[in-house]
């Protein structure tokens, strides 16, 4: 019994330190942008296959032990900025002259940045949205796909051909898209 967490963590820094490895390397051999995610991609199904097939054999099941990122963020409240009756909150200024329009202007500036802060902490929390709503779909599709592959491994527990078998075929079957994506942006240009 593997952790589902463990897998996740493993699988982000395999896929990070190895696509980095490829383009900094491609960027010393001034390899195009075609051929690195060729390369890429060929190396991360190799890891792929890799995984699945030592899963298989072995036997190893995968226990789901992440909680959803997604259930953290839906607790975070944003600030009101409307007023009772739902509309804007809209400040009237008085006059533009002398110690009163001095006092109104630094106000007015100090409002303006707590709105402009406000402003930032609620696109900062979109974007977190983002990267938690993408966190999210990463983990369901990672921990979906080695739970169905790992489903065989009884099947596959300690057979060493019917273990590579079923590894290359679920490996073809989750990367194909991969690389149908990569020919056809290349060629279409």
């Amino acid at each position: 019994m593997i952790n589902s967490h463990t897998v996740f963590i493993a699988t982000l820094i395999v896929v990070a330190s190895l696509t980095l490895i490829i383009y900094f390397t491609g960027l010393e051999d001034h390899r195009s942008l075609y051929l690195n995610s060729l390369f890429s991609t060929t190396l991360l199904s190799t890891a792929f296959l890799s995984f699945v097939t030592t899963g298989l054999y072995n036997g190893w099941k995968l226990k789901d032990n992440i909680v959803n990122p997604l259930n953290k963020f839906n607790r975070w409240k944003k600030p009101d900025l409307l007023a009772d009756d739902g509309s804007l909150m809209i400040i009237d200024l008085p006059g533009d002259e002398g110690v009163e329009g001095c006092l109104v202007s630094i106000i007015s500036w100090i409002v303006i940045g707590i709105f402009g802060t406000i402003i930032f902490w609620m696109s900062g929390t979109f974007f977190w949205g983002v990267i938690l709503t993408f966190a999210g779909l990463l983990y369901w599709i990672i921990f979906r796909a080695y739970r169905l592959i790992l489903k065989n491994s009884p099947t596959c527990k300690g057979n060493f051909w019917k273990s590579p078998g079923i590894a290359i075929l679920f490996t073809i079957f989750y990367n194909c898209w991969i690389y149908a994506i990569i020919f056809t942006t290349h060629f279409i240009r």
